[in-house]
């Protein structure tokens, strides 16, 4: 039986459950896993499936029927993030071939989305909505036959978000999942009497792998849509505070959409937070400011310091990698955001500094995990490196010249960083670092002063490297609805706030319409492929 399942299974007790909000209902992981078991004579000798729906009963029991009968699960992500149904397409052809996926389970909403495009050849749809008949435990008959389908070696072909570079596909076999599980129960420190609650999407791999590790503890999950978060924040809040849930991973921009989103419209009545025991923050670069304005907001409600957990981790590290102390409250440290390019060293600066940049601590290494990070001395800026049992062997489907491992068998995560006693700070991605006259500037860095500009709501902005002849200079695209001079007015605020903290004449500003900045599957813009954008914006407006 495959030891994934059987991990689920065999913790699952009656009073687990999974609780869907969003209808109304829960369903003990008793009868979930019944279910599952009926779901998989559906795929009985497929190798590997793919799971293409939005967050649902059917999609956890998808996956479960490919650990029942040893199926490779391959999360598909939904089109939202893909810029229209052709960018779609391109995706989800290219997943299909390149994991060699024979089934694709859905539902009746995804199997309406598939209907109105070009169906991906070579992969047969299994719609799922319902549980096959007869409902119920399965037979014994059923259990030997599904344990009788041929075992893919990977129990998890995990797409990456493709935020640098085209989408891979993170090969785990059911080892790497154990281990990546045992790190997350170990470093969350969880207890039986924990709950989690998810609304990003499963197919997201802090989604994905935090409610594994929570089914396998054999504690309850909360699952909302995604849609639920993002259409109506705040009654999500107020749902999610009432819930009974206690550990709540969300990606940084979450933390600073429930405090934008409070600010505006006001607490709901009642609200209490302090039922969240975890507050993990990863996925994306932990924001200081962020942190600062949740506690200010959200602790007259309950909300601990010390709740918020900020984490850094990987899909190519069954998720996470450091993650800070529990029960105590996140620190940052102030350094000069012009010396943290690879080999400088980590310069501490007054916060009011005008070279200042806050960068938070991502604690130390997940149980099961080594960190070093590539630097000539301690306290330098280098790539960050990791190793462990649940770090994956490779992408799935490269040869080993192109792998991203060093020669003493560490994978380059790509992400630059730096230690200070002996915590972890990331300070951005290898390849988002720009380099102008001389000066190293951060992507990410760039855009969080854009989106800091007061009288104007900069949500998605992306930051590039662009040259015009011999003058190189960053390029920032800041999606917004304004037009004509209402536009001009943003642009001239958000350069004169970049101007203000990195110098004149370092950044040009460019509104685009809302949705248009490309964004991978789990909400990151993707700025190498905003490269087009910017281009047609340049041409169009004849700025560089």
């Amino acid at each position: 039986m495959n030891a994934l399942w059987a991990a689920v299974s065999t913790n699952a007790r009656p009073r687990t459950a999974l609780h869907l909000p969003s209808e109304g209902r829960s369903v003990p992981v008793t009868r979930l896993l019944a279910d599952a078991e009926r779901t998989a004579t559906l795929i009985a000798g497929q190798r590997r499936v793919g799971i293409l729906m939005a967050n649902g009963e059917p999609w956890l029991r998808g996956l479960l029927a490919c650990f029942r009968t040893g199926a490779a699960a391959v999360p598909v992500a939904l089109p939202v993030a893909f810029g229209g149904g052709e960018g779609y397409q391109r995706h989800l052809r290219r997943v299909v071939e390149d994991a060699g996926l024979t089934a694709l389970l859905v539902d009746e909403q995804s199997a309406r989305l598939l209907s109105r495009l070009a169906a991906p050849p070579g992969a047969r749809l299994v719609d799922i909505t319902r549980v096959p008949d007869p409902a119920g435990p399965a037979e014994t008959a059923d259990e030997n036959s599904v344990d009788e389908n041929p075992a893919d070696e990977f129990a998890v072909i995990q797409y990456t978000s493709g935020s640098t570079s085209a989408p891979k596909g993170v090969a785990l076999t059911a080892d790497n999942v154990l281990a990546g599980l045992a790190a997350i129960d170990g470093g969350l420190g969880l207890t039986d009497a924990d709950e989690i609650g998810i609304w990003s999407p499963l197919f997201h791999d802090m989604s994905l792998f935090g409610t594994l590790a929570h089914l396998a503890r054999g504690c309850s999950v909360h699952l909302w849509r995604t849609t639920d978060f993002i259409r109506d924040t705040r009654g999500w809040l107020a749902a999610a505070a009432a819930s009974g849930a206690t550990v709540l991973p969300m990606p940084n921009f979450a933390y600073q959409r429930l405090v934008d989103t409070v600010e505006a419209d006001g607490v709901p009545d009642g609200l209490d937070l302090s039922g969240w025991r975890l507050a993990c923050n990863g996925s994306e670069p932990v924001q200081w400011s962020t942190l600062e304005a949740f506690n200010r907001v959200f602790g007259p409600c309950g909300f601990r310091p010390e709740a918020m957990l900020p984490s850094y981790g990987m899909a190519e590290a069954t998720l996470v990698i450091s993650l800070a102390a529990l029960a105590e409250r996140p620190w940052h440290l102030s350094v000069d955001r012009f010396a943290l390019a690879p080999g400088d060293r980590a310069v501490h600066v007054t916060p009011g500094a005008a070279c200042a940049r806050q960068v938070v601590s991502c604690g130390t290494a997940a149980p099961g995990i080594a960190v070093r990070v590539d630097a000539p001395a301690p306290g330098r800026v280098g790539e960050i490196q990791v190793r462990g049992a649940a770090v994956m062997g490779g992408y799935l489907g490269l040869p080993a010249e192109r792998q991203p491992f060093t020669a003493d068998g560490w994978l380059r995560t790509g992400d630059l960083g730096f230690e200070a006693e002996d915590e972890l700070f990331v300070v951005g991605r290898l390849k988002d670092m720009a380099v102008i006259r001389g000066q190293n500037y951060y992507a990410e860095d760039v855009e969080q002063i854009a989106r800091r500009v007061q009288g104007f709501d900069v949500r998605v902005c992306a930051a590039l490297q662009a040259g015009d002849g011999d003058v190189e200079h960053i390029a920032v695209l800041v999606e917004t609805p304004l037009a004509g001079a209402a536009a001009t007015v943003l642009v001239n605020a958000v350069e004169a706030a970049i101007a203000a903290e990195l110098g004149p004449a370092v950044a040009s500003v460019h509104p685009v319409p809302v949705r248009s900045i490309p964004r991978t599957s789990s909400g990151k813009v993707r700025r190498h492929a905003a490269r087009a954008l910017y281009r047609s914006t340049a041409e169009a407006t004849g700025k560089p």
